[in-house]
């Protein structure tokens, strides 16, 4: 590891032992992943932050977007997008995170898979359809999400690049 890669590994445990502290605020049995980052069986915290045009679907805390690998239109009501997000948070937990959440953002949980290690969710709301996935990526968890318009009468309605 190189001493710029060393310093930033260190600015990053820095802030994460700085949010452990602030999340958990002295509750007792307040844990957060382990070394060896085993899931921990429940959903991450909420995150304030959202992309504008994602306004309402929530994410989980300390994901940050991929600009390069993001694209996200809104026109009136009506919105599309595809956005990549990358997280510390275990995939099953970002998984689970999703089902406890969605309903609060109005989107009912239509089909839930699990195939090659990646989680599909998939989502619908009544003028919206949003698809879920989350994979193991270098550590991290990445976590792409695709909203976009619901079109009535076509149950399998799903926006552009989703692949089950």
């Amino acid at each position: 590891m190189d001493a710029a890669t060393a310093r930033e590994t260190n600015r990053m445990q820095k802030l994460l032992v700085g949010a452990v502290l602030v999340l958990c605020g002295g509750v007792p049995g307040c844990e957060l992943l382990g070394g060896n980052r085993q899931s921990t069986g429940q959903a991450p915290p909420v995150s304030p932050m959202q992309h504008p045009v994602l306004e309402g679907i929530p994410l989980p805390a300390g994901f940050q977007i991929v600009d390069e690998r993001s694209m996200a239109r809104k026109a009136g009501a009506t919105r599309i997008g595809q956005c990549e997000f990358l997280g510390g948070a275990m995939p099953d937990d970002v998984a689970r995170f999703y089902e406890k959440y969605m309903p609060t953002a109005k989107f009912t949980l239509k089909e839930k898979g699990f195939n090659n290690g990646e989680y599909a969710l998939r989502f619908e709301s009544d003028n919206e359809v949003c698809n879920v996935r989350v994979r193991p990526a270098k550590g991290k968890a990445a976590l792409v999400i695709d909203v976009g318009p619901l079109l009535k009468g076509a149950g399998e309605a799903r926006p552009p690049g989703y692949q089950p």
